[in-house]
């Protein structure tokens, strides 16, 4: 396994895909337009970078990051008490379902802490929907703790349908 930190458009198919298998499928399973989904990375890429995990040459698993700045829906508590300009913002974390539970999250999250600048960078924070426990878990073991939450809607896979995800914001103070 390699992993790479990387601003690399020509990589954006490769990563548009591995989030719509992520976040198309299971109990979250939600609409997603790929006009969107491609202008959202793009601009993710733009902003920060992306750190992904190859397996033979395919993207397995991917951190998607950039300044807390760029979440839109961060709540106003964190705003007064973070500074967001010098926050890094775990946009995305993404594991290619055929390698959950095999310790890929993991690798990711302790080589994006080894590799965020902290000369830039002073606080990291995630955002996961309550439900997902796993990826909860993970980022606890990992020092993240929990500060506050959000009511987020979503669009069902259908695309007629809304409904309502309770979001939970994590952060952890960077050395």
């Amino acid at each position: 396994m390699q992993i790479i930190k990387t601003t690399d458009l020509r990589k954006l198919t490769e990563i548009k895909n591995l989030y719509t298998e992520a976040f198309s499928g299971g109990i979250s399973k939600q609409w997603i337009d790929n006009d969107e989904l491609d202008n959202y990375i793009r601009t993710l890429l733009s902003t920060g970078y992306a750190l992904i995990i190859l397996e033979n040459n395919i993207i397995i698993g991917a951190i998607l990051s950039c300044p807390l700045t760029f979440d839109t829906l961060l709540p106003e508590k964190i705003s007064r008490e973070y500074p967001p300009e010098s926050s890094i913002y775990i946009a995305e974390m993404m594991v290619s379902e055929n390698f959950r539970g095999q310790g890929i999250g993991k690798k990711l999250l302790t080589e994006f802490m080894k590799t965020v600048d902290k000369t830039q960078f002073t606080d990291a924070f995630i955002r996961v929907w309550d439900k997902n426990i796993p990826a909860l878990t993970l980022y606890e073991k990992t020092g993240f703790k929990q500060i506050a939450t959000i009511e987020q809607v979503k669009t069902k896979a259908d695309g007629t349908e809304k409904f309502v995800m309770n979001k939970i914001y994590l952060h952890q103070k960077l050395n």
